[in-house]
């Protein structure tokens, strides 16, 4: 193997694959990243049996084909200390990754690959396209509410799911649901899997850096899904076991219906979380007319209370119902619009919140039963 590159486009890559790499596994041999020159192609991976990233570049020095693996930390430590400069790269028979730089040289002892596993192959499964702009919003409406208990794994993920031309994208904690939909070609069969929680994490950190208008291909199958963008791979196990029925979770009508000003709200909610977070984050809210006052207490602390105008769509005045005031905040910083609509039957039932004018995305929060409020 002998090649040249730039470091930069080096470290891009590396960037991209060791996200995928185990830091500390009980196989070594999965803490290196795989490098394999092919027909003037350099092609990089990372593994750890549940997710696979794959990413090329195109040389136009590439002199000897070949593959090795090298230590992921190693190499990513050494590329990331480099200023821009052109690298020149090759690998003994020995196994000895040869680097050197402008005035640099460093000679790491990588492993045969020969011992790496087999990557992961696409599966062959349903297969849709959406832009990149698409999938952010997809992901963006939906991965704050992903459950990281691991006694319950089939909400470590966010649940892909097609209805006609309706593709949905879901996740809940148990306390909160989020659902964003988005329309696509409908595809040949009903399709629903759970992508576990760090597949979708790494592949959002990876797209952010694309242009917006650019096509991703996602294929699902039985077992797997996979993201492909021209030189960009990325393959992950879905999670087997029983997403819960959200549709049972969504209020199908609501007596209280209220336009909230979301800015206003969302400065309210911060300053209430500075009494709140010594008291389990509750916050109680009354709605009232054109109004909701907000308000937290914390024993040995201090009290907050702040009102806000709003406009009462629907219902009969008062109603009160208390949050966690976190849970209230994530989709607050999610949605851009100027008001949000929160709608619910009373103080005991699930909380909607949609954004005026767009039934896309719905989330529903659960509220917070406390006797101190019933007092209130």
């Amino acid at each position: 193997m002998k090649f040249k590159i730039k470091s930069q486009d080096l470290q891009k890559s590396i960037n991209i694959v060791e996200k995928a790499v185990s830091p500390r596994s009980s196989l070594p041999v999965l803490e290196n990243i795989y490098f394999e020159i092919n027909e003037g192609k350099l092609k990089l991976r990372g593994n750890d049996l549940e997710i696979g990233i794959e990413h090329s570049i195109s040389l136009e020095n590439a002199e000897a084909d070949g593959r090795i693996l090298v230590k992921s930390k190693t190499i990513s430590s050494i590329v990331a200390k480099l200023n821009n400069q052109f690298l020149d790269i090759k690998v003994d028979d020995k196994n000895t990754f040869k680097l050197q730089g402008q005035k640099v040289d460093f000679d790491i002892l990588g492993t045969d690959a020969s011992e790496y596993p087999l990557f992961p192959t696409i599966e062959d499964g349903s297969k849709l396209t959406l832009s990149i702009a698409q999938l952010k919003d997809l992901i963006k409406h939906t991965i704050f509410s992903v459950s990281f208990d691991e006694t319950k794994q089939f909400l470590n993920g966010i649940l892909v799911k097609n209805e006609g031309d309706n593709l949905h994208f879901v996740a809940t904690d148990g306390y909160r649901l989020a659902m964003k939909t988005q329309k696509i070609i409908p595809l040949d069969k009903d399709l629903s899997v759970i992508v576990p929680h760090k597949a979708v994490n790494e592949l959002n950190r990876i797209i952010q850096s694309e242009k917006d208008d650019k096509e991703i291909y996602i294929n699902i199958s039985e077992n797997q899904i996979a993201f492909q963008l021209d030189s960009f791979l990325l393959i992950s196990r879905v999670i087997q076991g029983q997403f819960p029925d959200y549709k049972q979770v969504i209020p199908p009508h609501s007596q209280s219906e209220y336009l909230v000003p979301r800015k206003q709200l969302l400065a309210a909610a911060e300053r209430a979380s500075i009494i709140a977070s010594s008291s389990n984050n509750v916050v109680r809210l009354l709605f009232e007319n054109n109004t909701v006052t907000m308000k937290a207490n914390a024993p040995g602390l201090g009290e907050f209370k702040e009102e806000i105008d709003i406009e009462n769509i629907k219902g009969d005045s008062p109603t009160r119902i208390a949050f966690n005031i976190r849970l209230v905040m994530d989709v607050i910083k999610t949605v851009e619009a100027d008001q949000i609509k929160m709608s619910f039957n009373n103080e005991l039932s699930p909380c909607r919140v949609e954004e005026k004018d767009n039934d896309d995305f719905i989330y529903i929060i659960m509220p917070i039963r406390t006797s101190e409020f019933q007092q209130a």
